[in-house]
């Protein structure tokens, strides 16, 4: 049986797509950054290519901390496809028309994209949710972490003990989402790639 699709996915709004490609940018290049960088240890030295690594990656945490609270400003009062609710689709029209998407995945037809898709909607906004702790927690390092003295706060420790955790969620979540995309794009030929990275 070949895998098709319910129907073709619609153009996001100018803003979200490039909220998308920003945060997308961003947190890729901070996973990437996370596998060559100095791992921050208090007391010791930020040298060398790694320890440059270490400053980028916190800096551009930073940057992406911007981003996902835009992301969620836009999200909350400026969306006009949805919203906050197309990534937490908890009214009951909206968990009817997920558990449809579902049954569709199941009997393998791909279920719509874009502003459409309610599942693929739950799932950015579990995404987000990961990447808003990841961003939060590396803040509370950023601003919070001692360079010089070997002690660590419990909040520094615990935050950095969750970012960790959610680190290795947004890898997952990564790999997952770029997979499916992918996959998405090749089987149902509809687009969604290129019309979500597009600008124009």
């Amino acid at each position: 049986m070949n895998i098709t699709s319910q129907s073709p996915s619609s153009f996001w709004d100018a803003n979200t797509r490039l909220l998308h490609l920003g945060l997308a940018s961003l947190v890729t290049f901070e996973l990437l950054a996370s596998l060559i960088m100095q791992e921050p240890e208090s007391g010791r030295p930020i040298t060398g290519f790694g320890g440059a690594m270490l400053e980028l990656h916190e800096w551009i945490g930073m940057a992406a901390l911007a981003i996902v609270l835009l992301h969620w400003l836009w999200s909350l009062w400026g969306a006009a496809q949805g919203g906050v609710n197309h990534l937490f689709p908890w009214r009951r029209e909206d968990r009817v028309r997920m558990g449809q998407e579902l049954r569709d995945l199941a009997s393998l037809h791909l279920p719509p994209g874009g502003p459409e898709g309610r599942l693929s909607g739950f799932v950015h906004g579990l995404g987000l949710l990961a990447v808003t702790a990841m961003v939060l927690t590396g803040a509370v390092l950023f601003f919070g972490m001692p360079e010089e003295s070997s002690r660590l706060t419990p909040l520094t420790e615990t935050s950095e003990e969750i970012h960790e955790i959610f680190a290795t969620i947004v890898w997952i979540y990564w790999g997952g989402h770029v997979a499916l995309a992918v996959l998405h794009e090749v089987l149902a030929r509809d687009g969604s790639l290129s019309r979500m990275f597009r600008l124009g």
